[in-house]
């Protein structure tokens, strides 16, 4: 009988812990995921106003410094990277977090139907 307890309190202290960590992902993974596509779209403007012959608004506004089409190239593609790290991050927080409170659902769907 005591060993039952001891098991069902040490899981429930897991889904807890679960809980929280899964929590903190999404939350982290989701303002990562912003930041990334914050930077891609400034990135993707200066690119269009440089190709258009005019003198990007990040070079402007002092956000970002002159840089090259190789330059570039290398900037958007780490941004790309970042991005899919970021969704990833999310996403395991995500699964966490469902993981957690998944039997809590199951039992107010039983009781409710």
């Amino acid at each position: 009988m005591a060993r039952n307890y001891i098991r069902e309190r040490d899981v429930n202290n897991l889904k807890k812990f679960s809980f929280v960590v899964g929590f903190v992902f999404l939350v982290l993974g989701y303002l990562a995921f912003q930041n990334a596509i914050d930077n891609l779209i400034l990135l993707d403007q200066y690119r269009i106003d440089s190709q258009a012959g005019r003198i990007p608004e990040a070079v402007a506004n002092e956000e970002l410094e002159s840089l090259g089409e190789a330059e570039l190239y290398e900037a958007l593609r780490r941004g790309d990277a970042i991005l899919q790290v970021s969704r990833a991050i999310m996403v395991f927080g995500f699964i966490s977090f469902v993981y957690s409170i998944i039997d809590d659902i199951k039992k107010i769907k039983n009781r409710l139907f």
